[in-house]
């Protein structure tokens, strides 16, 4: 509920614009004089069709701001006995000003200064709107959902990976001064296989003329792939990996 209280003496006619707007259940309270006790019919028709009909308030004694006295105090006579959703003074009067700061301060209560009815019910909406857009700010919102392109078939395209470039293990350089002796480099060590080596080697052991092939295959071999390869052209996927492992040892002997 709203509870308007009209200045008539101040807006007359003009203060009652927009109360065809007013709720039913809204309170339209009218003080007036015998010096502004006028209506317009355009007003009477607006009351009319909305089924409105102020309460009126008749000032009988005249006096310098009489009307704004009894007016101030109704008010508070009103806002101690009825709660209402807001308050509102139609008048231009700009006195009004202090007791509507002093309901804020010392009641809690906001009364708004209006010209008129239909100036109130925009300010209204300004104030829902406020209260709207507030709200809105204050909600946290979600971050919104990625959905995964689809492909011509309709299907979500799997994600690419990012091709990731593997850095070769850098070179170190040793720089000699200028003058200094050359750093001699370690002759690798030679490495002798015959067949006994093979026979030690090979787990579980095999007779003497396995070891020979496998002697023979590695003796032809310049790498530990030819070696491999050779293997597989005497031997079985399953003792091919037995051999390969058992003769590592041997590999020393290869160029690369």
């Amino acid at each position: 509920m709203r509870l308007f209280l009209i200045d008539y003496e101040n807006v007359n006619a003009a203060g009652l614009h927009g109360i065809g707007q007013a709720d039913r259940s809204d309170r339209i309270i009218l003080f007036y004089s015998h010096a502004a006790n006028t209506l317009s019919f355009e007003i009477m028709d607006e009351m009319m069709d909305a089924g409105i009909l102020p309460e009126r308030v008749c000032l009988e004694r005249t006096g310098k701001n009489a009307l704004d006295f009894q007016l101030v105090t109704f008010l508070g006579y009103l806002i101690a006995k009825e709660k209402a959703d807001s308050y509102y003074i139609i008048s231009r009067d700009s006195g009004f000003q202090s007791a509507i700061q002093f309901c804020q301060q010392y009641l809690g209560v906001k009364v708004h200064l209006c010209p008129s009815i239909k100036a109130a019910n925009a300010a209204r909406k300004k104030e829902k709107k406020a209260e709207v857009q507030q709200a809105a700010v204050s909600i946290p919102q979600q971050p919104k959902k990625v959905k995964p392109a689809k492909q011509s078939g309709g299907k979500p395209a799997k994600a690419k990976r990012a091709a990731v470039s593997l850095r070769k293990k850098a070179t170190v350089i040793q720089v000699q001064p200028a003058g200094a002796a050359p750093v001699a480099v370690p002759e690798q060590e030679s490495f002798s296989v015959n067949l006994e080596t093979v026979l030690s080697l090979i787990k579980p052991k095999v007779n003497a003329d396995i070891a020979a092939e496998i002697l023979q295959c590695l003796q032809g071999s310049h790498s530990k792939i030819e070696f491999h390869n050779a293997l597989q052209q005497h031997f079985d996927n399953a003792n091919v990996k037995q051999y390969y492992h058992c003769m590592k040892p041997c590999f020393v002997s290869f160029t690369s």
